[in-house]
């Protein structure tokens, strides 16, 4: 009978043992890491944070280039950085939450890894977005790389210009490249690293599409807060944003919201009769006007009119015949403030969500802008 007992109390205490044991594993994560790095090399994780990097560990590469790292996370998904001999970039952004079992691959090419990355909730869409931004950075060294062979006595004007073209078109490239990222990736920490990390300033723009993104689908996550914090600070008409509601009275009397056009693609054009050269810009834009607006393309005009008359005279003999709103207030018209119209003509291009995609233009650039948005 004691036998049985002491057999009891024996498996009573690993069953506890295991239990704990269990416990601890779920809350650890774990980094295991296969590379080409040469023995010995010091690697150090950090977490990030706005403020800096901060130190959670360190290890050296065994021989065969092995190792790994295990430690306590958080329910929270959160970034880390993976930096070689130091705590300075190039680095290897994860993200490592409780129970995160990573396999991380390192083949370190010149100054630069090729990864490969699997496990964790995010790293999916950690790794596009690494494999895209390094991708850019690779192609800016090569660059940079011909441009420093280049013998400055025999550099010519066009040279000169090709080469700034070059330049610029690349940058332009990554930021579209990222900025689509943002917007068809599923929101997760690497939006926001994409976001806070990857530009010495981000664009408005970038800022607004991921805040919105983040809110919709990870409303609670720190990571979110701070996107929107951040947008909070951005004025209400800049490229990126949701345009502001506008809500005045018709010719006819009638109340017309520009929200009521969701769904179009929307130019918001702030005129007034008195106006030269917006009278001038009509007859192109309505040109374009009676081209597109069977395929989604609405006008909103807002008049800095203050004679009800001389609004609705110019709009007649004009032939506009697009939709138009005022509250007859002139340049103390409320659309006016809220956009911060100080001169006219002043337009703002929205697409069928109501965000604005571009800001200031003339008529010459209206066909082409509005072109892919209808697509």
């Amino acid at each position: 009978m004691k036998s049985w007992i002491s057999v009891l109390a024996i498996v009573c205490i690993a069953s506890v043992v295991f239990a704990t044991r269990t416990s601890e594993s779920a809350k650890e994560y774990k980094i295991q890491v296969t590379s080409n790095l040469a023995e010995k090399t010091l690697v150090v994780l950090s977490k990030i944070t706005d403020a800096k990097l901060e130190i959670q560990d360190s290890a050296y590469v065994a021989k065969g280039g092995a190792f790994d790292f295990t430690g306590s996370g958080s329910e929270v998904s959160t970034l880390y950085f993976l930096t070689f001999g130091n705590t300075n970039p190039p680095g290897i952004p994860v993200v490592l939450e409780n129970g995160a079992q990573v396999k991380l691959g390192v083949i370190k090419v010149g100054a630069a890894y090729d990864i490969t990355l699997v496990g964790g909730k995010y790293n999916k869409s950690m790794l596009k977005l690494y494999n895209l931004y390094t991708g850019f950075e690779k192609e800016m060294a090569a660059f940079n790389a011909e441009v420093a062979t280049i013998d400055a006595t025999t550099v010519t004007e066009e040279l000169r210009t090709n080469t700034t073209q070059r330049y610029n078109k690349m940058i332009t490239s990554r930021s579209e490249a990222i900025e689509k990222f943002i917007q068809n990736e599923p929101a997760s920490p690497a939006t926001y690293f994409a976001v806070k990390y990857l530009f010495q300033k981000p664009a408005s723009k970038l800022i607004l599409i991921a805040a919105d993104k983040m809110g919709k689908e990870l409303p609670n996550s720190l990571y979110t807060k701070n996107l929107v914090s951040l947008a909070a600070k951005i004025g209400p008409t800049v490229e990126g944003a949701i345009a502001p509601e506008i809500s005045l009275k018709t010719p006819e009397g009638d109340m017309l919201a520009l929200s009521s056009l969701r769904g179009k693609v929307v130019l918001i054009d702030f005129w007034a009769s008195w106006c030269g050269p917006c009278r001038k810009e009509n007859p192109n834009v309505k040109k374009i006007y009676e081209k597109y607006k069977d395929r989604g393309f609405e006008i909103f005009a807002v008049s800095l009119d203050n004679n009800a008359a001389q609004w609705k005279g110019a709009i007649a003999k004009d032939g506009l015949t697009w939709k138009h709103v005022s509250d007859l207030g002139g340049w103390k018209s409320s659309a006016a403030q809220l956009y911060q119209v100080h001169s006219i003509p002043q337009t703002f291009l929205l697409d069928q969500e109501g965000r604005i995609v571009k800001t200031g233009f003339r008529s010459h650039e209206l066909e082409s802008l509005i072109q892919p948005l209808l697509q």
